[in-house]
Formats: C-alpha cells, sequence, structure tokens
C-alpha cells in the first residue's frame, strides 16, 4: 500500500520523516517522501493510499483533499505546526476548523490540551488521537546518536558558542512584505501587527549581538528562521569576527553543540527545554502579548535587556520550574512513543480499510523528472522560498541522513531506498 508523504522544511522534518518511512516500509507501505509539487501530482495519478497532511490551510486545502477523495484516498493530518500558538488559539481554531474535520479521515494531535481545545467543538472525536510528534520523540537518548556526527563536526569547527535562533519570517522575508501579506493574510488577522513588531524583533537582535560580540568570550552562531532574508544578517554582522550567520541542516546538532540558546519566541526553545539545554527568550520589557507565543516563553528564561542576557549566559543555575515543564508537555507529550503509536494507527487504517498498491508508470515518471526542470528553473517568488526552505532535501543528503539511521533502530530486514528523482524518493521494505 502506498503512502505519500510531503516535506516543505528540510532542516526540521527530514530526519524523522526519514525514520518514520523506514518503520513504515517495515510494515509492507511504500512510502513516497517528496516535494508538495511531486505529491500533489501522485494525488492525481495514484489511488488507494494513504495521504499524511501536514497542515490545512483554508481556501487551499479542500482543493487537494477533494483530488484525494476522488482518488479513493484516506487523509491522516499530523500538522507540522500543531503545538506553538498565540494566546487566542487562532493558528489551531483555524487549522483545525469545521471546514478540515468534513474532510479528514484521521488526526494525529500533539498533546491533551490541543484535544481538549478541538474535542469541545466537536461531537465524534473518534477520529482524534494524542500521539506527540515524531520529531519531538528524536530529541530523546535513544534517537541522539544520529546527530553525533553532526555535532562533532559542529563543535570542530566553532568550539564553545552560544546559538541564537530567530523566528522573524513575517518581518524579514526573503520576498518581502507584500509577500507575507498575500500568503499569510488571510491566516492571521493581524498579520500588519506581526509584521512590525518582528521588524522591532530584527532591530532588537542586530543590536544584541553587536553588543554581545565585544563583551563575551564565546562564538556566537546565528541562525535565521528558514523563510528569513539571511542578507540581512550577513551585512549587519560581516565586521564581527566572532559571529557566524548559519543556516544548514537540523536544528538539532546545533543545540546539543551549542553552551547555551537565544530566541525571541521560537519553537526551538521547546526542543532545547527537551534537550535539557539552557534557553533564553530576548524580548522588550513590554513585548505585545498578542503578538508572541508563549509556550517558547514559558520553556525558557526571559530576559529584556543586555544585563539580563549577561547574566543568563554567565549563570549555569538557571532552569525551567517544574509547572513550566508541565505545561509545555500538555502540548507537546513528549513521553509518548510517538513513532510507535502512529505507525499502530496506519497499519490498522491499511488493514481496515484494506488499500491496493497502485503503480507509478513510466511516463508519470517522465512528466515528475520534468517537474523537477521546471522548478530549477523558475525563479518565481514562491520558487524562491521553496528552495531556501528545501536546501538540504536532495539525494545526496536523503542518502546520508538514512545512512546514518542505524537499521538496528528499525528492524534486521533490510528497507530499499529508491531515487524516483531528485525531489521525489520511495522507501520500500526488500522483501516486497
Amino acid at each position: 500500500m502506498n503512502i505519500l508523504i510531503p516535506i516543505e522544511i528540510s532542516s526540521r522534518e527530514l530526519m524523522y520523516k526519514i525514520y518514520l518511512c523506514r518503520l513504515l516500509a517495515q510494515k509492507g507501505f511504500n512510502c513516497y517522501l517528496g516535494r508538495k509539487s511531486q505529491i500533489n501530482y501522485l494525488l492525481r495519478t495514484l489511488s488507494d493510499y494513504i495521504y499524511l497532511d501536514k497542515g490545512y490551510h483554508e481556501g487551499k486545502s479542500e482543493k487537494l483533499y477533494k483530488i484525494i477523495k476522488d482518488q479513493n484516498g484516506f487523509i491522516v493530518s499530523l500538522d507540522e505546526e500543531g503545538g506553538v500558538d498565540y494566546a487566542d488559539n487562532s493558528t489551531l481554531l483555524n487549522r483545525y476548523s469545521e471546514s478540515f474535520f468534513k474532510k479528514v479521515d484521521f488526526t494525529f494531535l500533539w498533546g491533551s490540551k490541543q484535544h481538549s481545545l478541538i474535542s469541545s467543538r466537536l461531537t465524534d472525536t473518534s477520529k482524534l488521537e494524542v500521539t506527540g510528534h515524531p520529531r519531538f520523540e528524536m530529541l530523546k537518548p535513544a534517537y541522539q546518536h544520529l546527530y553525533k556526527g553532526a555535532v562533532d563536526n559542529i563543535k570542530k569547527e566553532y568550539g564553545n558558542f552560544l546559538l541564537i535562533n530567530t523566528n522573524m519570517g513575517f518581518g524579514n522575508n526573503i520576498n518581502g512584505d507584500a509577500f507575507v501579506k498575500t500568503n499569510y493574510g488571510s491566516r492571521f488577522r493581524n498579520i500588519d501587527e506581526i509584521i512590525a513588531f518582528d521588524k522591532k524583533k530584527i532591530e532588537l537582535y542586530i543590536d544584541l549581538v553587536k553588543e554581545l560580540s565585544g563583551a563575551i568570550n564565546l562564538e556566537i552562531v546565528f541562525r535565521p528562521h528558514p523563510e528569513e532574508c539571511h542578507k540581512t544578517y550577513l551585512r549587519e554582522f560581516s565586521d564581527l569576527e566572532n559571529v557566524s550567520v548559519v543556516y544548514s541542516g537540523s536544528v538539532i546538532p546545533w543545540l546539543l553543540a551549542a553552551d547555551k540558546m537565544i530566541h525571541p519566541d521560537c519553537t526551538t526553545a521547546i526542543e532545547a527545554m527537551f534537550l535539557g539545554k539552557q534557553a533564553c527568550s530576548f524580548l522588550p520589557k513590554n513585548y505585545p502579548r498578542d503578538l508572541v507565543t508563549h509556550l517558547p516563553i514559558s520553556a525558557s528564561t526571559l530576559c529584556s535587556n543586555f544585563n539580563e542576557v549577561s547574566d543568563f549566559i554567565a549563570n549555569n543555575n538557571m532552569e525551567v520550574s517544574e509547572d513550566s515543564y508541565n505545561l509545555v508537555d500538555s502540548y507537546f507529550s513528549i513521553e509518548l512513543a510517538s513513532f510507535e503509536i502512529i505507525v499502530a494507527r496506519l497499519v490498522s487504517i491499511k488493514n481496515i480499510f484494506g488499500l491496493t498498491t497502485s503503480e507509478l508508470l513510466w511516463w508519470d515518471r517522465i512528466f515528475l523528472n520534468l517537474k523537477v526542470l521546471r522548478s530549477q528553473l523558475t525563479r518565481t517568488e514562491e520558487q524562491r522560498l521553496v528552495n531556501n526552505k528545501l536546501q538540504d532535501f536532495n539525494w545526496k543528503s536523503v542518502c546520508e541522513t538514512n545512512g546514518a539511521i542505524d537499521v538496528k533502530d528499525v528492524s534486521e530486514n533490510k528497507i530499499k531506498l529508491r531515487r524516483i528523482n531528485n525531489e521525489l524518493f520511495l522507501f520500500s521494505s526488500s522483501k516486497s
């Protein structure tokens, strides 16, 4: 049976999705992992498959869901943005809307808090299951050896360093403000305020880095959000010898290698907390509460000026309180075995519905390769953003990541990895 899995941001999705593909291949699935443009073509040409949806977007997803249903597909949601939200829960309520539940067949939720929020609006909750998210399960000690090579390389190059992660993709977008308003305006009622506050955060962080650069005896690694224009920071920090603007690979090895981490209100603070790393949320003293996501701040030491940040860097005794940890865990379910639960549910869906395996024909492969060529030649704003998000998604990177996963972590049986093209890959059991 086929399962179709789109990938949008390689730095955060690649490792866990390859691991998930390997687990599912052991259970008899043919797992297609690819760019959304490639997967969207498969949605129209294959039939009787499971589609692992990565998030509902009003006005766009409905068209995609109709195609899937016309092909006798089964829609399972594992939202990539299903944990962190603004104080009014506007993002979650929009992503898990009435229209969403009319179309989607089953939904994996990150935590009990989301379940409480969403189930109160439903008469039938049998298609909901709290699973946590595999991306965060991979923070557990049992998986950290997968990042050892990357961690060693980072430490060798940067030594002891302070990691600064940003999330100003709305105020410093690679395609500019007009693109943000067009692309995200329908999803965020206060998009203009979010853009304006992002720009304030940019100024704040540029000033902070310049001040820290001359005050601490550490290398500073500045890691922008994948949607941000990195040239902004490269230009501002060009004269600072101990500051490097770097965006490559998963953030996990960077967190593991760093001494400490600073962020505004970024999900990486959650990851740092679960890794046992200290994180500082640096925001203006009277920051607007409705324009930030509160969970990353709860997982951090909150600082509002340079002296407080300096104290954070110097102090090794700052820890997240038990209450804050429990609050974050209620949204992220870190204690759950996410991979095991998700795979078991997908197998049960496969067994209940008995969906068959349709084949990808030779002319489909030709057309998919033409799509790759077209994406390489296209220079639109949207394509530039897509390429930036997926800069680590290619045959070389997929092979290296797949090779880093010790087969003993999954099964003694071999997994077959095939390249359909450089934007689409197939994982299957060697027995199939």
